[in-house]
């Protein structure tokens, strides 16, 4: 009875460790998704303006392959050396688009 027992409450772990996997990879594609989508919002009005030392700091960064941690942490430190070194080449949207990235990335680190 005791075998059945643990082999049922190991099973159990097992399946509850496997939810909480998923669950945190599940998270972790949708925050990718969503600064993905503000660095292409990004690309979009740098290259419509022809803003050449926003771009080369994006894309000294993204896309972020291979999605892993460091690359999205060389993402986000371009884009705050971006804001401190030139932030006269950015405008209000350009900050706001930023600072929501940088948002994510407080919730994803």
């Amino acid at each position: 009875m005791k075998r059945t027992t643990d082999h049922k409450s190991a099973r159990r772990l097992a399946c509850a460790v496997a939810e909480a996997t998923i669950n945190r990879l599940d998270a972790d594609f949708r925050l990718r998704g969503q600064v993905n989508d503000l660095c292409i919002e990004l690309f979009d009005r740098w290259c419509e303006r022809r803003e050449l030392t926003p771009l080369v700091y994006l894309l000294h960064a993204w896309p972020i392959l291979p999605s892993t941690p460091q690359a999205t942490q060389a993402l986000f430190a371009a884009l705050r050396e971006l804001r401190i070194f030139h932030a006269e080449a950015l405008d209000d949207l350009d900050h706001k688009l930023i600072e929501e990235i940088q948002l994510l990335a407080s919730a994803w680190c």
